[in-house]
């Protein structure tokens, strides 16, 4: 047995656990200290909190995640894979502190940010030979890169100047969007597009935009920066469409709301700040470009039309499920293969992964041979406080044969349930385990989630869970999406029967789901057929706002008080508000 311990340090810090070539776990730091793409760094040995962009990083906080991973995976590998963008110093910082803590291995590598989201896709997938395209907002081997995937080996094809990830989530503080607190708009943003239309006449100045986009100069905020990458706005090309000059900002605009968030974010004169995302224009603008963006992630793939049979998409940018659903629809790939987690938090599982195929004495590698589960992720942290949390809201538990069918009538009798079960699903996208299910057949069921529970922006759609051999019925997908990586549409049939899960341009962020990949939520999806007629449900992450898929079952308790969550089903026992037992007792009787 030959084991690695894969590490990526800074945002979206985690560690995955690699056994003779397959994945066999993924720890995220944010799921376990609270916040979105929570980061821990080695940069400095020194004890205390040290700012680091939107948060602070300390060496407690790295020493307490460690002790985790020892708890979970040992102390003892073959080999240690690093990513942390080629920064030598703190990897031999983290080292010492790997040492400290009791790690011990044969071996340690460092690992290019590009490649480990390359070996991740590639290595995962079912083929020995693929085009590779990843692509994010930067690394330390550039920002958009194309590989080529043989045996073993990984090889660099092309290394694109074009700053796909940048541009995009700048284009969100353009069209006036709030964003995280960690200074991502692109989730939001895409969600944002499907209100505009393409502008013919604005597309010139689009393709400019993405093509010559460049990060402009940070200006130094004391203490943390709340605003993310906020103050780095770039409009340029933009700039210059005749009908988006009136909302061009200069320097001397004094009193308006507009210089008040040019002063927070600190942007660079005339910059395009435009009402925001209730504005048709601001919609237009992030359709036309979404468009133009599109269009030159083809220019950019184009030239290996026939070349290559397989294409892996990886990096943030695989996050576009608008972008990957035009790439499957071109029909030139036999395959396109996705990843849970091809976002930063996958990149530990990536190094790890190249760093066992590459180190030559560990076989050929003939594709995975398996179906890559997302439910790699730890068990919930507080499992063992479950007993005290019963004594603290009411619950019962479920005949495990009549569970899943419990669930389904809850659901289509308009019930919220949040599901915790098992491991969490790796990456951004709830996938049954951390997932709260609703009935998407209630024409006001989104409005309903996001008043009660979720309290996201108005423009943000909700997304669908569906049997994989009945989605097609509804849904115009040629393949199945496990991942919930291509954006497809509802068939316009079946728009107004799915008025919650389709979007208002007809599209539909679709996982789908087999029986052997996840047996209970699939027997669940069958049951609701039965009420139903069609075995599909919207499907949300089970999180509290502002805050990362929870990890807790505390937290997804808490719900029931803090929202208008109606249940909470943690494996086989059902948990619902306090005044509720009778209505629980009558789901048994």
């Amino acid at each position: 047995m030959k084991t690695v311990l894969g590490v990526t340090l800074g945002h979206d810090t985690s560690f995955a656990y690699i056994v003779d070539g397959k994945v066999m776990g993924i720890m995220e730091a944010e799921r376990y200290f609270r916040q979105k793409r929570y980061k821990l760094h080695c940069h400095t040995l020194e004890r205390g909190k040290h700012i680091s962009g939107y948060q602070y990083v300390s060496l407690d906080d790295m020493e307490l995640f460690l002790g985790l991973v020892a708890k979970e995976w040992g102390t003892k590998f073959d080999a240690l894979a690093v990513q942390n963008a080629g920064r030598v110093e703190e990897f031999n910082n983290f080292k010492s502190v790997l040492e400290t803590a009791g790690f011990k291995f044969e071996a340690s590598y460092q690992v290019d940010h590009h490649l480990s989201h390359a070996a991740l896709a590639y290595y995962t997938s079912p083929s020995d030979d693929a085009l590779i395209l990843s692509y994010d907002g930067e690394g330390n081997d550039g920002q958009t890169i194309l590989f080529k995937g043989l045996g073993n080996s990984l090889t660099y094809i092309h290394n694109n100047p074009l700053r796909f990830g940048q541009s995009y989530n700048n284009l969100g503080y353009i069209v006036g969007i709030k964003p995280e607190v960690e200074g991502t708009t692109s989730g939001k943003t895409m969600g944002l597009t499907a209100y505009g239309e393409v502008v013919d006449e604005w597309m010139p100045y689009a393709r400019d935009y993405v093509r010559k986009y460049v990060k402009a100069p940070a200006r130094k905020i004391e203490g943390l920066n709340n605003y993310g990458k906020a103050h780095r706005i770039n409009s340029v090309a933009l700039r210059d469409i005749p009908d988006l000059k009136k909302y061009l900002v200069p320097d001397d605009r004094e009193g308006s709301l507009k210089r008040t968030l040019r002063k927070i974010v600190g942007m660079q004169k005339d910059v395009l700040l435009l009402p925001g995302p209730e504005d048709k224009t601001a919609q237009n603008l992030a359709r036309t470009v979404q468009e133009a963006w599109t269009d030159e992630v083809m220019e950019l793939i184009k030239p290996y039309f026939g070349q290559y049979k397989n294409l892996c998409i990886v990096g943030g940018c695989a996050l576009n499920g608008v972008t990957n659903y035009e790439i499957q629809q071109l029909g030139v790939f036999e395959s396109t293969y996705f990843v849970p987690n091809p976002s930063d938090c996958g990149l530990s599982a990536g190094a790890a992964l190249f760093v066992y195929w590459n180190r030559g004495e560990n076989g050929t590698f003939h594709g995975y041979g398996e179906y890559f589960s997302p439910y790699l992720g730890a068990e919930v942290f507080d499992k063992n406080d479950l007993p005290a949390l019963k004594g603290k809201y009411p619950h019962v538990v479920l005949d495990t044969e009549r569970a899943a069918g419990i669930l389904a009538k809850l659901v289509y009798t308009d019930n919220m349930v949040g599901v915790i079960r098992g491991r969490y699903e790796v990456g951004p996208r709830a996938l049954g385990n951390r997932s709260i299910l609703c009935n998407p057949l209630n024409k006001d069921m989104k409005d309903i989630v996001n008043r009660k529970v979720k309290h996201r922006e108005w423009y943000r759609p909700f997304a669908p869970i569906a049997a994989a051999e009945r989605a097609a019925d509804f849904f115009t997908n040629t393949v199945d999406i496990p991942y919930m990586s291509v954006i497809c549409y509802t068939k316009p049939e079946y728009q107004e029967q799915l008025p919650s899960i389709t979007h208002v341009d007809g599209s539909s962020r679709l996982q789908t789901l087999r029986q052997d990949q996840h047996p209970f939520m699939h027997k669940t999806l069958m049951e609701f057929e039965k009420l139903a007629g069609m075995p599909i449900m919207l499907n949300t992450s089970f999180n509290p706002g502002g805050e990362p898929i929870l990890n807790y079952y505390s937290v997804g308790l808490e719900m029931l008080n803090s929202t208008e969550l109606d249940y909470v089903l943690i494996e086989e026992t059902l948990f619902s508000k306090p005044g509720r037992e009778d209505k629980l007792a009558s789901l048994i009787a």
